[in-house]
């Protein structure tokens, strides 16, 4: 059920909550006072300035505590504490309680100092709530997100293992172990790979970009056993291998794109291509692919779960990080994916 759906999660109905609870608890020791209504509307206003030199203090100050600007910060929190300390004085003085100063039961300059306290605390509580709030939200946030990914995964691992494409390897590797023995034990360990890779990264969070790149090569070379010389094939990798390894990106999140540039390529009355170009420097990862559009009697029905996988998994993990781009341009297909990585030390 997601958050939308919980009426105790609304943001106005949480506020409402903590204004009830604050206000009974601040003015508990004063119901015995309250013999009208009048003076539970002074309860009332006294503590809405209270809880809205709260508030002031949390939305927009502490904006600045989060930033690091703490010189700022402190500035600001002393700044709105003492108006509002003052202004509670002033309000008590002139309108809620005129004859406890004419009774000189207490002097304005120590009823200030009473109000920064209160103003004080009235802050360090609703801050409390404040972070507990964000902390839990967080905490369901991070819970929800590994659950989509951990079904994603399981969807994108079942698509991965293909009998298909693992019967169609194997073929493959039988005709070249009749007319090239030789080549038979490195396609077997590229295939081997393959599988070992998938089985083993699958539920990972992060792997190293290096070793999503050498899958990649190692599906590519296969799919060239796979297809021969009908498909022109060009794989091109441009980044550091030291690079490539210090950042780390989500497992098996660019194969798709790649396994559906093959699958809808096939044409017989046009070139047979697929160019994929990789990309990263600087922690930006660029994948360009281009291939053929498949004759119409040669297209593969597909449902899109691929594809709409990749791009969940996209908006989930990178969501203000990457750009991905299909287009489809006469008789061409091409996808663009930009993505802003961060090395591993900070993933």
């Amino acid at each position: 059920m997601t958050n939308k759906s919980r009426w105790y999660s609304k943001r106005y109905l949480q506020e409402f909550i903590l204004f009830t609870a604050m206000f009974l608890l601040t003015m508990l020791h004063e119901w015995m006072k309250i013999d009208t209504i009048i003076d539970f509307i002074k309860g009332l206003v006294f503590f809405s300035l209270l809880y809205m030199q709260a508030q002031l203090h949390r939305h927009f100050f502490f904006s600045f505590f989060m930033k690091k600007k703490y010189f700022v910060y402190v500035i600001g929190a002393v700044f709105s504490t003492l108006t509002g300390a003052a202004l509670l004085v002033v309000v008590n003085y002139f309108w809620i309680d005129t004859a406890y100063y004419e009774r000189g039961e207490i002097s304005v300059s120590q009823d200030f100092v009473y109000q920064i306290m209160l103003c004080v605390i009235s802050t360090f509580t609703m801050l409390s709530f404040f972070l507990l709030r964000q902390y839990a939200n967080e905490v369901e946030k991070r819970n929800e997100a590994q659950l989509m990914l951990s079904e994603i995964n399981v969807k994108y691992l079942h698509a991965q293992l293909n009998p298909h494409f693992f019967f169609n390897m194997f073929n493959n590797l039988y005709g070249v172990s009749l007319t090239e023995p030789s080549r038979t034990p490195e396609l077997i360990l590229k295939l081997s790979e393959l599988m070992r890779y998938q089985l083993e990264n699958a539920n990972r969070d992060t792997i190293s970009l290096k070793e999503e790149v050498d899958f990649i090569a190692n599906y590519v070379a296969m799919e060239k056993e796979r297809v021969g010389k009908r498909c022109a094939i060009r794989y091109v990798v441009a980044g550091e291998d030291d690079e490539l390894n210090r950042y780390s990106i989500a497992p098996l999140l660019l194969i798709t794109l790649i396994e559906n540039a093959f699958k809808h390529s096939l044409t017989n009355e046009r070139r047979w291509y697929v160019d994929i170009f990789i990309t990263f420097s600087d922690g930006s990862l660029t994948v360009d692919i281009k291939n053929s559009l498949a004759d119409k009697l040669l297209k593969n029905n597909s449902t899109g779960l691929g594809l709409a996988n990749t791009r969940q998994r996209l908006a989930l993990l990178y969501p203000t990080r990457y750009k991905l781009r299909c287009l489809e341009i006469a008789h061409d297909y091409h996808t663009f994916l930009t993505l802003n990585l961060k090395s591993s030390a900070y993933e």
